[in-house]
């Protein structure tokens, strides 16, 4: 599926025009609805802005008053916590929609489920303050799901979990801004284990450091165990916020 055949799919053009829904309680007070979605797998290779294009076009079908950013271009005011990386699943991602007008949050989830097209799924919506922090100054780390080809036993990769977990550096070289820098990955290294195993096959849990204050990915940990070389597949299954992630210290 192409990024255009996606974005076209079954949509209506004509029914493409934000109006008011029979589901909207009359009120002048705007409304912020935080909704967790799936990006599956037959979508993993639609980029971000197609996937922002698909939700804009979708919350016009629910017929949803979507609040829009002033200037000759408005868009939506819709933002999520943290994109997905190309080729990346994810099972409880985050958007939040500004609404001009106050709606029931049940039929609101009824009617955007219906919108949505293939590959996305919602799975829950509440409303949250207006003013509330932007998702992604909060965003602190990220759980993910990692299947990897490779012929190594259990025991082995058991064991270059324990060496990783007990080195107090990993030292991994990035590109930023056209300069190779040397960054020491381990302080975003949160938890590491190995989940299941069959030959053939493993299965890696990772808790990683994401957003603004750093970001360590599922490839780095797995170029640390020397399996990136290998198939692999990648789920990012939570986004764990300020409070959650001062928990779990």
């Amino acid at each position: 599926m192409t990024p255009e055949q996606y974005i076209t799919d079954n949509e209506d053009l004509n029914n493409d025009k934000p109006t008011i829904n029979e589901a909207i309680i009359t009120a002048n007070q705007p409304q912020r609805l935080r909704l967790v979605f799936s990006k599956k797998e037959i979508i993993k290779y639609i980029g971000h802005l197609d996937l922002m294009l698909a939700w804009e076009r979708s919350l016009r079908r629910a017929r949803l008053p979507l609040a829009y950013s002033k200037g000759f271009n408005a868009r939506p005011k819709i933002q999520t916590a943290f994109s997905l990386p190309l080729g990346t699943i994810g099972t409880a991602e985050i958007l939040d929609i500004i609404l001009t007008e106050p709606v029931d949050l049940a039929t609101a989830k009824e009617q955007i489920s219906q919108a949505l097209p293939v590959g996305i799924g919602i799975h829950a919506i509440e409303e949250v303050p207006l003013k509330a922090p932007h998702l992604e100054n909060l965003l602190r780390q990220a759980e993910y799901l990692v299947t990897v080809e490779t012929e190594l036993s259990a025991e082995v990769l058991n064991e270059r979990i324990s060496s990783l977990l007990a080195a107090t550096e990993i030292w991994q070289i990035r590109e930023r801004k056209q300069k190779s820098e040397n960054i020491n990955l381990r302080p975003w290294l949160h938890e590491l284990t190995l989940t299941n195993w069959t030959p053939g096959e493993a299965q890696l849990s990772m808790r990683l450091t994401a957003g603004q204050f750093g970001n360590l990915r599922p490839i780095d940990v797995l170029q640390a165990l020397n399996l990136h070389e290998n198939w692999y597949g990648i789920e990012r299954r939570q986004l764990i916020f300020e409070a959650e992630a001062s928990q779990s210290l």
